[in-house]
Order: C-alpha cells, then sequence, then structure tokens
C-alpha cells in the first residue's frame, strides 16, 4: 500500500515557522511568515510527525510495535497473524489469513487516502517474485540497467567471478582467518 501525501497527515509538535514560498508572497506583507499546522514534505519534522500519526493509529486498532524493529507492527487475533512493515509512506503487509488483510486495508482507508498495488513485486529496489514454493528477492532490472548503462550488455555471464582454481577453500572447521593490513 502506499499512502498519498502521507507527510501532510502528521500533527506536528512544535512550533514552526516558514517563510512565504516564492511565487505566493503576499505583496501587503512581504516579511510575515507562516506559523504551520500540520507537517509538509522537506520539513525535517516531517518523517516523525508522519510516524507518530501512524503508529498512533496502528496501536489504537490493536497492533502491537516490534520490539527490535520500531517499524513493524504486529496484530494477532484468533490465532492468526498479520504483520505490516512500515516504510516512509510505503507499507507492505501480510498475514495468515486473508480476512485480516481485507480487515487492515479497511482501517488504513478510514484514516488514510491509501492506494493498494496488490501483490508486491517491488520494494525498495528490490524484486519480489512469490510462488507456491516461496518468495524469492533478487534485482535483475537493477543489474540489467547497470550492464546496459556501462555499455556491457553483450558481456559473457559467470556463474561466479572467481577463477576455477583461486586458491580459496571452504572452512570446515569453523575456524576464521582474520587478514589485517596495517598501513605505515
Amino acid at each position: 500500500m502506499d499512502v498519498k501525501s502521507a507527510f501532510l497527515h502528521g500533527e506536528i509538535s512544535e512550533v514552526v515557522y516558514v517563510s512565504q514560498p516564492p511565487g505566493f508572497e503576499d505583496p501587503m506583507h512581504r516579511d510575515r511568515v507562516y506559523k504551520l499546522d500540520k507537517a509538509l514534505y522537506g520539513l525535517h519534522q516531517a518523517p516523525r510527525a508522519w510516524y507518530e500519526t501512524l503508529s498512533t493509529h496502528l496501536l489504537n486498532n490493536g497492533f502491537r510495535r516490534g520490539v527490535i524493529d520500531c517499524t513493524l507492527f504486529i496484530r494477532e487475533k484468533g490465532g492468526e497473524l498479520l504483520m505490516v512493515q512500515v516504510y516512509v509512506d510505503d507499507i507492505i503487509f501480510g498475514s495468515t489469513n486473508d480476512v485480516l488483510c481485507k480487515e487492515f486495508e479497511r482501517v488504513m482507508q478510514d484514516k488514510f487516502e491509501m492506494s493498494s498495488m496488490g501483490e508486491m513485486k517491488f520494494f525498495l529496489g528490490l524484486q519480489v517474485d512469490q510462488s507456491e514454493t516461496g518468495i524469492f528477492l533478487h534485482q535483475t532490472n537493477y543489474v540489467g540497467d547497470i550492464l546496459s548503462r556501462f555499455s556491457m550488455t553483450d558481456a559473457k555471464p559467470a556463474g561466479t567471478p572467481l577463477a576455477i582454481n583461486h586458491g580459496i577453500s571452504p572452512d570446515d572447521k569453523g575456524s576464521i582467518l582474520m587478514l589485517l593490513s596495517i598501513e605505515p
């Protein structure tokens, strides 16, 4: 899901003044500034204000915040699990029960203007392929773009960049050899 105009939902708690934007100056009062009631894109407090608004809404709707990752929200209902991951104004979610997903979409659309993107195909530059056998994350498009950018689309692919007789063997004993380079 994507939240439309996410930062405009954020209530700022500090007193913030901004100058009149170019082209929108009041000709009678050019020296006046505006006191903000809501967050704006580009304002340093905007992401924090938006997150506070969103997290309060989720916590009020039966979610609990993740202990290690505070952008992860979890809701358990009748033995079923719904997990919500927030990245600024992008939200990914999944559940052990499709009904919980539909309920989550409704809870979010009651408060915010949302667009549902359907099954996740891309997130933070990663491609996501979902199938019955599992979820596969990859960057095939990104690699293709890099190869095109550097005129290497005709390069011969290799399974590994290492030569076959590279001299490195598996560490079967589990010991780690650390090499330090100290410059004078």
